[in-house]
C-alpha cells in the first residue's frame, strides 16, 4: 500500500474445493428463507426408516399412512399443522439420495440464526397425508460434551410441542420441522442431541461441530484511531501534490515490519490493518478504490472505506521519520469460513514525485486466523521523543 494503492486487476485463480465427511459440514453461510443469513454447524442423512403401505380415499384418492413411530404412543394429542416447505432441501442436500422402496430419508442440519442454534428437522412426505408424526417435547435438549451445559429446546415451529402431527402436501414433497434452542457458544465442538426420536437423536451418536473461536467466531470493530485532518483538498488532481489533502496524529503502532497486517472480521466488515514505516516527517499515501480481497473459493470482497482517510485519492501524512503507523483497510464482510484470502493492488498511474512506486502487488494465501494473531501489534502507542 505504500505510497498509492491502485486496483484495476480481473484475474482468474485455479480452485481448490474441499472435500467433507459426509455427517459433518463445516461451518458456513446458507440462505435460507428467503434473506435470512445462517451458519451451518453439520448436517447429515439419518437412517432409513420403514413406512407402512399407504392407504388411498377412494373419493379424494389421496393418500395416507400413520407414521411408525414407536415414542410417546401413550401420547394421544395430535396438532394438524399446514405443511412447512423446505424450499431450499435440494441445495442444501444437493446429493440426497433415492430411498429403497418402503423407506423413508431422513435429514438434519444444525445452524445459527439470529441469536438461537436451530435444528432442522427435514422429512420428505411419503404419501400425501401423514399421522402419528412426532417432532419434540419438554425431553428434548443439546447437551455439550465439554461443559455438561443443558441447552433445552425452546419452542418448534410449526409449534407442535410434546404433540403427534398431521400434516398434508404432495407426495414427495421436503418438509422442514424446526427446533429452537438457546444459542451455543462458538467455542462449542462437541454435542449430543436428546429427545429427537424420530432423527435417531436419543443422546448418541456424538456430534462434532465443525467450528472454533479462532477461525469463526466474529471481532469487535478494531481501536484505530483516525488521523486529524488539517488541510483538506483543493480541487484535488492526483497529477498536483497542492491540491491533496494533509493529515496529522496518524495511528501510533510500536515498530513493525514494513507492510505488516492484521485482521478483525464482523458481521457488517472485514477490517484490514497495514502497518507502515514514516520515512519522513511528511509522506504521501493512497487506497484506490477498486482494492479487492479473493477468498479460496473466488469470491471478490470489495474495499468500502479507508479508515478516516480518502479512499481513491492520495493524500499527505506529517508526522515524524522514525513514526510506524497504521491505515485500516474496510471491506465487504468475509464469511466466518473463509480461512485464506489473497489481497490485490495494481500499478498506479505515474506522476512526478521523488521515490514514486507505481508496481501492482499481490499478496497470496494470508491466513486469517495468523493475521487475527497479529492484532495486537497494533494497538496505540504515544510518541515518545527524547533529545
Amino acid at each position: 500500500m505504500k505510497r498509492i494503492l491502485t486496483i484495476c486487476l480481473l484475474m482468474l485463480m485455479a480452485l481448490s474445493v474441499k472435500a467433507q465427511d459426509d455427517d459433518v459440514v463445516v461451518v458456513g453461510y446458507g440462505k435460507m428463507d428467503g434473506s435470512l443469513r445462517v451458519r451451518i454447524l453439520a448436517k447429515s442423512q439419518c437412517c432409513p426408516v420403514h413406512t407402512p403401505a399407504p392407504s388411498t380415499d377412494k373419493k379424494t384418492k389421496l393418500t395416507s399412512i400413520v407414521w411408525p413411530t414407536s415414542e410417546h404412543n401413550w401420547v394421544k394429542d395430535t396438532c394438524w399443522v399446514q405443511a412447512p416447505v423446505a424450499t431450499d432441501f435440494n441445495a442444501i442436500f444437493p446429493n440426497n439420495n433415492t430411498p429403497p422402496k418402503n423407506y423413508s430419508l431422513l435429514y438434519w442440519m444444525l445452524t445459527d440464526e439470529n441469536d438461537e442454534t436451530v435444528l432442522h428437522c427435514y422429512f420428505t412426505m411419503p404419501s400425501d397425508i401423514v399421522t402419528n408424526l412426532w417432532v419434540a417435547s419438554e425431553e428434548t435438549a443439546i447437551v455439550d460434551w465439554a461443559t455438561g451445559i443443558q441447552y433445552r429446546a425452546r419452542r418448534t415451529a410449526p409449534e407442535c410441542t410434546s404433540k403427534h402431527i398431521g400434516v398434508k402436501a404432495p407426495k414427495g414433497t421436503p418438509l422442514d420441522f424446526k427446533i429452537y434452542f438457546p444459542k451455543l457458544p462458538e467455542t462449542t465442538k462437541e454435542i449430543s442431541i436428546f429427545g429427537v426420536p424420530e432423527w435417531g437423536m436419543l443422546g448418541e451418536p456424538v456430534i462434532h461441530l465443525m467450528q472454533s473461536a479462532s477461525n469463526n467466531s466474529y471481532d469487535n470493530v478494531p481501536p484505530i484511531k483516525k488521523a486529524r485532518l488539517t488541510e483538506a483538498e483543493n480541487n484535488y488532481k492526483i497529477h498536483e501534490h497542492t491540491t491533496w489533502a494533509n493529515y496529522t496524529d496518524a495511528h501510533l503502532i510500536k515498530p513493525v515490519k514494513e507492510g505488516t497486517l492484521a485482521i478483525w472480521t464482523t458481521p457488517e466488515a472485514t477490517y484490514l490493518a497495514v502497518a507502515h514505516e514514516h520515512n519522513w516527517m511528511r509522506e504521501y499515501y493512497g487506497v484506490h478504490d477498486k482494492t479487492f480481497l479473493l477468498d479460496n473459493r473466488g469470491n471478490q470482497y470489495k474495499i468500502k472505506d479507508l479508515w478516516g482517510y480518502p479512499l481513491g485519492h492520495t493524500f499527505w501524512v506529517n508526522g515524524y521519520s522514525g513514526d510506524f503507523i497504521a491505515f485500516l483497510l474496510v471491506f465487504e464482510p468475509l464469511p466466518p469460513d473463509v480461512t485464506t484470502f489473497s489481497y490485490f493492488e495494481s500499478e498506479d498511474p505515474e506522476y512526478d514525485l521523488w521515490r514514486a512506486n507505481w508496481d501492482s502487488k499481490i499478496r497470496h494465501n494470508l491466513s486469517v486466523s495468523e493475521l487475527r494473531a497479529n492484532q495486537s501489534l497494533f494497538e496505540p502507542i504515544e510518541r515518545v521523543i527524547k533529545e
